[in-house]
């Protein structure tokens, strides 16, 4: 819920964005965020084919085209791992979202990490 603090912080516009890996978590996913965030929309983008990459690279092509600003902040949670070489097997996500946004002028990626108890 950090990273949905931040994305309050800075903006008063903010979209959460899912991808539909497995229907039945999003199900949940969907119940839970009616309790969490009522007021901030939740985004379910389909992948046929598993890609988290592409789905979202669309959405945020299509709200680029409907002149959604210039800028557009994709503020992403990062898992940090108790040991430092558990990192190389988590947020390998984040990494590709981070990379994909790279090139793409006007859009930003900010991290914001957790970690498992807090």
């Amino acid at each position: 819920m950090e990273a949905l603090e931040y994305a309050r912080s800075i903006s008063p516009n903010v979209t959460a964005l899912t991808v539909d890996l497995d229907p039945t978590q999003t199900t949940k996913l969907r119940l839970k965020w009616a309790e969490w965030a009522p007021d901030v929309p939740l985004v379910v983008l389909e992948s046929p084919y598993r890609s988290i990459i592409r789905p979202l690279l669309d959405y945020i092509d299509r709200m680029e085209r409907q002149g959604e600003g210039r800028y557009l902040t994709v503020v992403i949670p990062e898992f940090v791992p108790s040991h430092w070489w558990q990192h190389f097997l988590h947020n390998q996500t984040a990494l590709l979202i981070k990379a994909a946004l790279l090139f793409r002028p006007g859009k930003v990626s900010v991290s914001v990490p957790y970690h498992l108890g807090d």
